[in-house]
């Protein structure tokens, strides 16, 4: 079963997701609130799959992209700001 974070994104907002077999697992919205920032505002994973990491796999991929794209991340969801303040390593991106 494979489960890759995927991303759609448009000049405006976007959205980082894992689906499988074409069933939405979970979503990550974000908003594109600069021409260097994105600004995360609500993740949501299905109840099947809710507290198996699928939230910190999309924040991970997130971090990932803002640091090849050379944009900071503001955490406004609640959950992706407690994810950050646990790992020290993506303060680079805030």
């Amino acid at each position: 079963m494979s489960k890759k974070v995927q991303l759609e994104n448009n000049e405006k907002e976007g959205v980082f997701y894992i689906e499988n077999n074409g069933e939405l697992l979970g979503k990550m919205i974000f908003r594109h609130t600069g021409s260097k920032q994105i600004t995360i505002d609500h993740t949501e994973v299905t109840d099947d799959e809710t507290g198996k990491g699928l939230g910190k796999e999309m924040v991970t991929e997130a971090v990932s992209y803002a640091r090849k794209e050379g944009i900071t991340i503001v955490p406004s969801c609640p959950f992706v700001a407690h994810v950050f303040d646990e790992n020290a390593n993506f303060k680079d991106v805030l």
